[in-house]
C-alpha cells in the first residue's frame, strides 16, 4: 500500500473527463477517442498514469442505442469506447466513475439526443437514499468488471460529478461511501452557478488544494466523513485573464461544433452590451489547473506556487483536462516534459491517493 510522509514529493493527478459535450454533441471517435489515446501515448513516453473519469451514464446511453447509433455514425461508440477503457486499464492507466446525470433516461431521436437537462445531480434522480446508493452501485460495476476483464487488481474508489456538479450531495456522498468510494473530486473552490435547474455554490469550500473529510455537503467539512474532497486546484482571479491562447483554441477550434460554440456565447450573455462585457470580463472566477485552457509554464508556476498542506495531510494538487478539449498533442507535450524534468513532482493516478487516504 502507497505511504505518505510530509517530506514526499509534491504528487499531481492528470485527470480527464471522457464524454462528449454537455448537450450530448460530439463524434466519439474524433471528441472521445482519438484525443484519449494520444494524451495515453504522451503521458506512456514519460511513465505518468492518465486518470479517466469515464462517463458511464453516456456510455450506458450509447449502449442502448447500439443500433440505431452504429446505422448514423457508421461505427459503434459504445463497443469502441468499452475497447480503449479495456486497453488504457491494461496499460496501467486508472479509470475512475463520472456521472452526468442528465443522461439518465436520456433518448436519441434519430438525428440528436435529448437529455433532462433538469436532473443534474445523483440527488436529483431519486426520492430515497436506497435508490441512489444503488444508483451508484450499478454505475461502478460496470467499470468495476472492465477492470477485472483487464486483469488488474484496481476497482474504482473516486467519484467526479458531471459538471462538478455534486451539491446537495447528502445523498450522493452516502452512496459513495456505501459503495466504497473514499474520494470525490468535483469541487472547484470559489465557483458559483444558477441556471433555473440547479445550482451550485464552492466559494465557502475549506481550502483550493484541499483534502478535507465529507458527509453532507462536499463544500462542508466533517472530521468524521468517510469521503475525502480533493478538488480540483484553482486560484482566484478574473475573467478577462482566462481569456489565454490555449483557452480560445480549445473552446473555439473547428473541433468543437458551431452549435456547441453558439451555446457557450450565449451563455456568456457577452452580446448583451458593451457595459455588460466589461463587467463580464471583470467578474471574479476560479482560474482551474486546467492543461487544455492554460499554458504550460504558467501550470507549472501555479503548481510550485501553491501551497503546502495543513496538519501533514498528503501533498496533491488535482489537474484537469477534457478529451473533447484536446485539439492537438504540442501544449500537453510540452507540458508533461516540463513535468518530467521537476525532481520534486510526482505524476501518480488518483487510484494511489486513494489508497493513501484510506490509511490515514
Amino acid at each position: 500500500m502507497p505511504s505518505f510522509r510530509s517530506s514526499d514529493a509534491r504528487r499531481v493527478v492528470l485527470s480527464v473527463d471522457y464524454e462528449v459535450f454537455g448537450n450530448g454533441s460530439g463524434d466519439v471517435r474524433q471528441h472521445i477517442l482519438n484525443p484519449t489515446e494520444q494524451m495515453a501515448r504522451l503521458c506512456e513516453s514519460h511513465g505518468f498514469p492518465l486518470t479517466v473519469f469515464f462517463e458511464v451514464e453516456e456510455y450506458l446511453a450509447f449502449e442502448r442505442y447500439r443500433r440505431e447509433l452504429t446505422e448514423a455514425c457508421g461505427y459503434d461508440p459504445a463497443g469502441l469506447i468499452r475497447e480503449q477503457v479495456l486497453a488504457l486499464a491494461r496499460r496501467g492507466h486508472d479509470i475512475q466513475l463520472h456521472l452526468h446525470p442528465e443522461w439518465h433516461g436520456g433518448r436519441w431521436n434519430g438525428q440528436e439526443w435529448v437529455l433532462r437537462q433538469d436532473q443534474e445531480t445523483v440527488d436529483s434522480l431519486f426520492e430515497s437514499q436506497g435508490e441512489a446508493t444503488s444508483y451508484v452501485a450499478s454505475r461502478k460495476r460496470v467499470i468495476d468488471a472492465l477492470l477485472e476483464e483487464a486483469r488488474t487488481r484496481r476497482r474504482v474508489q473516486v467519484y467526479r460529478a458531471g459538471a462538478f456538479s455534486a451539491q446537495p450531495g447528502r445523498r450522493l456522498l452516502t452512496a459513495l461511501a456505501e459503495n466504497g468510494i473514499v474520494i470525490d473530486s468535483s469541487v472547484v473552490k470559489g465557483m458559483t452557478r444558477w441556471n433555473g435547474h440547479g445550482a451550485l455554490d464552492y466559494r465557502q469550500a475549506p481550502n483550493a488544494k484541499g483534502p478535507w473529510r465529507v458527509t453532507n455537503d462536499v463544500v462542508r467539512e466533517d472530521p468524521a466523513g468517510a469521503v475525502w474532497e480533493f478538488p480540483i486546484y484553482s486560484v482566484m482571479g478574473r475573467r478577462w485573464q482566462q481569456a489565454t491562447f490555449a483557452r480560445f483554441k480549445a473552446k473555439f477550434s473547428r473541433n468543437v461544433p458551431r452549435a456547441q460554440q453558439t451555446r457557450l456565447v450565449r451563455q456568456l450573455g457577452i452580446r448583451r452590451s458593451p457595459f455588460a462585457f466589461l463587467r463580464f470580463l471583470v467578474e471574479p472566477v476560479p482560474i482551474k489547473l486546467d492543461f487544455h485552457n492554460l499554458e504550460p509554464m504558467k501550470l507549472l508556476h501555479l503548481i510550485r506556487s501553491a501551497p503546502k498542506p495543513e496538519n501533514g495531510l498528503p501533498d496533491v494538487l488535482v489537474l484537469i483536462g477534457h478529451t473533447k478539449e484536446h485539439i492537438d498533442n504540442h501544449g500537453f507535450g510540452t507540458f508533461l516534459r516540463l513535468l518530467d524534468s521537476e525532481s520534486d513532482i510526482k505524476v501518480v493516478g488518483f487510484a494511489e491517493v486513494a489508497e493513501i487516504v484510506k490509511s490515514l
